[in-house]
């Protein structure tokens, strides 16, 4: 519902950090899995071009299901697959049960879109070892797609652990975990999570006061102009670094990848003549 305006020099940070954090080398084959329409397929191309290696759109067929996908990606000797956390989780699902597969060419993959459980990690882990390298990745449209990435050892992630960290800023990327002041909170504080840096976008296309009220100056700039934009998420900062995702300073939910707004469900509703009080959880 938000166009987001990023501009290019914005997409070329992100190509060449994501090119080098993921490894990427002319002989990798990456799947392109997302709709053209979300983000994350600019992350599945112009890195991978940028790179010198071969993107393969998966056919529709393709993508009805974890074992056609996997099916696809032995066919097509696949190094990289980028996929929703939701759907990765059923993948680590199919592979307990022995209903799954793991093709040969795969050496990573990513995950985003959603919050990864602990228990499927620890079960990937546990079932994958160290054959293919993980990654978490974490990052709004707002700042062009992947702003902090989390690739963990075996030791560092346990069953019982309350959630999977979103990990370290990737290069020329600035993560602030503030407070209602804007004001640093301490490391293992909560804090709302800003990010600044070379990747963050112009603001909504044709929204200037939702640009305004997202995207202020950065408090801590040390040239003009330079602004942070408000992610909405509360995040802790662990003593190892790594940044730990807890959930939202408002109502706003995932479903599948996508940012839901409650809110907007309700003024539509609110909008019907029918409706007299409205509420959507």
């Amino acid at each position: 519902p938000k166009g987001v305006l990023v501009p290019q020099r914005a997409l070329v940070n992100h190509n060449l950090a994501i090119g080098h954090t993921y490894g990427l080398q002319p002989g990798d084959r990456v799947l392109q899995f997302a709709s053209p329409s979300f983000d994350v397929a600019a992350e599945e191309i112009f890195p991978t071009w940028a790179a010198g290696a071969t993107v393969v759109a998966a056919p529709e067929a393709a993508l009805h299901s974890v074992g056609a996908l996997l099916d696809f990606a032995e066919r097509e000797s696949l190094t990289v697959l980028n996929l929703p956390t939701p759907y990765w989780h059923e993948w680590v699902n199919q592979l307990e049960r022995g209903a799954a597969s793991l093709p040969a060419s795969v050496r990573l993959v990513v995950v985003g879109s959603d919050t990864a459980r602990p228990d499927r990690l620890a079960a990937w882990q546990r079932l994958v070892g160290d054959r293919v390298r993980w990654v978490n990745a974490y990052g709004p449209t707002e700042a062009t797609i992947t702003t902090t990435i989390f690739a963990p050892t075996s030791a560092e992630i346990e069953p019982q652990a309350r959630t999977v960290p979103i990990g370290r800023p990737i290069a020329n990327a600035t993560i602030y975990l503030l407070d209602d002041a804007l004001a640093p909170v301490p490391d293992g504080e909560a804090g709302e999570l800003y990010i600044g840096g070379a990747g963050l976008a112009l603001g909504y296309l044709n929204r200037p006061e939702l640009t305004a009220e997202r995207f202020i100056a950065d408090p801590f700039a040390t040239a003009p102009g330079q602004r942070l934009y408000r992610t909405g998420d509360l995040a802790r900062r662990r003593a190892d670094g790594n940044i730990e995702f807890l959930g939202r300073v408002d109502f706003q939910v995932k479903i599948r990848g996508f940012r839901i707004e409650p809110g907007e469900i309700e003024a539509a509703l609110g909008a019907h003549p029918a409706g007299a009080n409205v509420a959507v959880a």
